[in-house]
């Protein structure tokens, strides 16, 4: 575009440069043509300088024609980008929404899961708590050898939970 402006640009100052000198041209041989009208010479250059003008005045025309043409071609390209805009920045504000709401709702769920983890860790000690309980409970109802093999049974499966190393540093403050 901007190409075809320049050489718009320098159409109009080619028509512009010729356009002076073809007007001073008519009015030294109008003058001439109304002062010696049965002079043929005059007459002649006259009618050439006359044509000469209405050919420059008729480019001038077509040369403004095309740039209103390009002005309207481009004004409808620009009308067209606009609406491609509009939409596409309705979009954008659409899918920023979403992500900010992606976002909230990630975080929310790392607190849910977080909360999750909490409650199961709770849950899973004291149904480890309930276990020994009742190791312990069968152990005082049994004799003692028996007794002893549970014990061992609920030390070998506190190991074998990793229960015990969670347990052993507590008992060492105790």
């Amino acid at each position: 575009m901007n190409n075809q402006a320049k050489q718009f640009e320098e159409k109009i100052n080619s028509i512009n440069s010729s356009f002076l000198s073809a007007l001073d041209d008519f009015k030294k041989y109008y003058i001439y043509y109304q002062k010696n009208p049965e002079v043929d010479e005059y007459s002649d250059n006259f009618l050439n300088s006359k044509n000469q003008l209405q050919q420059l005045s008729s480019n001038m025309y077509t040369t403004t024609n095309s740039i209103e043409t390009n002005i309207n071609k481009l004004d409808e390209k620009m009308s067209s980008i606009s609406v491609k805009l509009t939409k596409e920045k309705e979009k954008n504000a659409r899918l920023e929404k979403m992500l900010n709401s992606i976002q909230g709702t990630e975080k929310g769920a790392d607190i849910l899961i977080s909360d999750s983890k909490i409650e199961y860790n709770l849950v899973y000690f004291k149904n480890v708590e309930l276990f020994i309980g009742i190791m312990f409970i069968l152990a005082l109802l049994v004799s003692p050898k028996f007794a002893l093999g549970l014990l061992v049974v609920s030390i070998i499966f506190s190991y074998y939970l990793g229960i015990l190393k969670i347990v052993l540093p507590v008992v060492k403050y105790l």
